[in-house]
């Protein structure tokens, strides 16, 4: 063997051997990938669990299957600032130990409607941490942006016409002399 094919040899076994570690194929979940932001698998679980909630699955598909917890992560770490991120991740923590005391079970305990319920109250309460407050707003708020952006909403429930058809209502020509009610 020459010493050409064997250093090539070496070199597939080598790459081979290294990329051997990724190519796990459990049904094991594969975090996103984020710059700034630090969170737990089962904080990313426990998300998917909240934006499944306010937007769920019906005759539509749901914030979970456009993936619509991701849009959610990705515009916080690449568009919020620290601040931001950080009252958002601090309200992410809070959210469980909050709806365990209040509720009395965590979260994922519950069934869609108690979810559902727990959500609408906890936008309800006033008493809450702002942190907390600031964390549900924020992921209404983005959640809904993400899906009324989504390629399925956009092409399915609200199809952009590129060019648009003839107006129904009758435009009327003003004079100079005509007076216009700015009140009305």
């Amino acid at each position: 063997m020459n010493r050409r094919n064997a250093i090539k040899s070496l070199g597939l076994l080598t790459g081979g051997m290294m990329l051997m570690p990724s190519c796990s194929f459990l049904d094991k979940r594969t975090p996103i990938v984020l710059n700034k932001l630090k969170i737990t698998e089962d904080e990313e679980i426990l998300f998917e669990e909240i934006v499944d909630t306010m937007l769920p699955e019906t005759d539509t598909p749901g914030g979970v299957s456009l993936k619509i917890q991701n849009f959610v992560w990705v515009m916080l770490d690449d568009c919020a600032d620290k601040e931001k991120q950080d009252t958002f991740l601090r309200g992410l923590r809070l959210f469980n130990p909050t709806v365990k005391e209040k509720y009395g079970d965590e979260f994922s305990d519950f069934n869609a409607e108690e979810k559902l319920t727990t959500l609408q109250q906890l936008f309800k309460d006033e008493s809450l941490n702002e942190d907390l407050v600031a964390f549900l707003h924020t992921t209404k708020q983005t959640a809904v942006w993400g899906y009324k952006n989504s390629e399925y909403y956009m092409t399915n429930l609200m199809p952009y016409k590129l060019v648009p058809g003839s107006f129904s209502y009758k435009t009327k020509t003003i004079n100079a002399s005509d007076k216009i009610n700015i009140n009305a």
